[in-house]
């Protein structure tokens, strides 16, 4: 392969790689934060509830209680205040980042699902075309690509089962990829060294 097919073929997977992430992107937006949780961030550790006879805020052992089983649930406090700013009870626990990222999993599921499906097919293309250098091994690679890209947008969703068998039918299909490309360039070099 000279320089130029393996410019082109880098380019070819480069500008698929990128077409097949804003395509996703274009037709099945992702979820976006800002459209769960608008503006309302909790603090880690609240301005402490209550006065003391200096008017100073003082310490609620049920409020740090409700406000610890508000991150234990996976939400954040949003508190009520006083006139001097001290917390007097949790206004509500705030589930906007857990409802985000239960949009965020369900979204890298269909993504996988698209990437897995043109990655497959696109692998299979470039096979079928592989004569055409260098689109047939860049389209093998960009396929090759879309899998893997599509495997690590929702590897977290994937139990250490699903992550092997996924990486086993994609190491036995690229496997037995190479070797029917490999046996079809023997049997063309010995076709054409009996002429």
């Amino acid at each position: 392969m000279n320089v130029k097919n393996l410019v082109l073929g880098i380019g070819i997977f480069i500008v698929f790689m990128l077409m097949l992430g804003y395509g996703i992107e274009a037709f099945y937006p992702s979820p976006k934060y800002d459209n769960f949780c608008k503006g309302t961030y909790g603090e880690r550790y609240p301005v402490k509830a209550g006065f003391d006879s200096n008017g100073n805020c003082t310490f609620s052992k049920a409020l740090q209680d409700e406000v610890d089983k508000c991150y234990a649930d996976s939400g954040f406090p949003v508190y009520n205040y006083n006139d001097v700013g001290c917390t007097t009870s949790l206004k509500e626990c705030n589930y906007c980042n857990k409802e985000y990222t239960a949009a965020n999993n369900a979204y890298s599921k269909v993504v996988f699902v698209i990437a897995l499906i043109v990655g497959i097919i696109t692998l299979f293309v470039g096979y079928g075309i592989l004569s055409a250098e260098p689109a047939g091994s860049a389209l093998m690679a960009s396929g090759v690509g879309a899998i893997i890209y599509g495997s690590i947008k929702n590897w977290t969703n994937l139990s250490d089962i699903w992550r092997f068998v996924l990486l086993l039918v994609a190491l036995v299909l690229l496997v037995w990829i190479t070797i029917r490309i490999n046996s079809q360039k023997k049997k063309s070099r010995i076709f054409w060294k009996k002429r």
